[in-house]
């Protein structure tokens, strides 16, 4: 897919998802999803996102983990260039980061070769594990690093695409994606 052609079609599904009705009830119930999820109920400190605009939120997941006293990962993005990193998170210990996203101020991150689980968000999916991304690079530079986690896009029914997205070399697929309709193996 050409870069315009990408442009045309992030501008389409910002559209999309920003025009989704009921996006709190739609996200308790994605987050219900994520924890039937074998790889989910497997981890032992998966990395979550915060949900910004009109992403599909795993707050209620991120609650009851730290109401639990388990651990989970939230990103920060360090400089413009696309570099992020994951740090361990406390639901009332944020800051924004370069990008003015809420993120953890702990120093304690995870590398992502240690990672076992991890939940991305996107404009959109197809069926087949492609993601189009914002198209910052931020996720796909730092998925390429994580070797040994099961990738799971996390996105509302609206966002995923029967059409096959047009990718290059430096998009990651997802092994899963989950929305509320449902859980898509990749």
């Amino acid at each position: 897919m050409t870069q315009k052609n990408k442009q045309i079609k992030r501008k389409e599904y910002r559209k999309i998802r920003k025009n989704i009705d009921g996006k709190k009830e739609l996200s308790e119930i994605i987050c219900e999803r994520i924890k039937t999820l074998e790889a989910y109920q497997k981890t032992i400190a998966p990395a979550f996102y915060w949900a910004y605009g009109s992403e599909a939120s795993l707050i209620n997941i991120c609650r009851e983990r730290q109401n639990a006293g388990l651990d989970f990962f939230l990103p920060k993005c360090l400089n413009e260039n696309g570099e992020m990193e994951f740090f361990e998170a406390k639901l009332d210990n944020f800051a924004p980061d370069c990008r003015n996203i809420p993120s953890p101020v702990s120093q304690k991150r995870i590398l992502a070769r240690d990672l076992d689980c991890i939940f991305v968000p996107a404009l959109a999916f197809d069926i087949f594990g492609n993601r189009l991304g914002q198209g910052a690079g931020y996720y796909d530079r730092y998925l390429k690093k994580c070797v040994n986690a099961v990738k799971i896009g996390v996105c509302f029914s609206a966002q995923i695409s029967e059409d096959l997205l047009d990718t290059d070399d430096l998009d990651v697929k997802m092994d899963l994606i989950v929305s509320e309709k449902g859980v898509i193996e990749c």
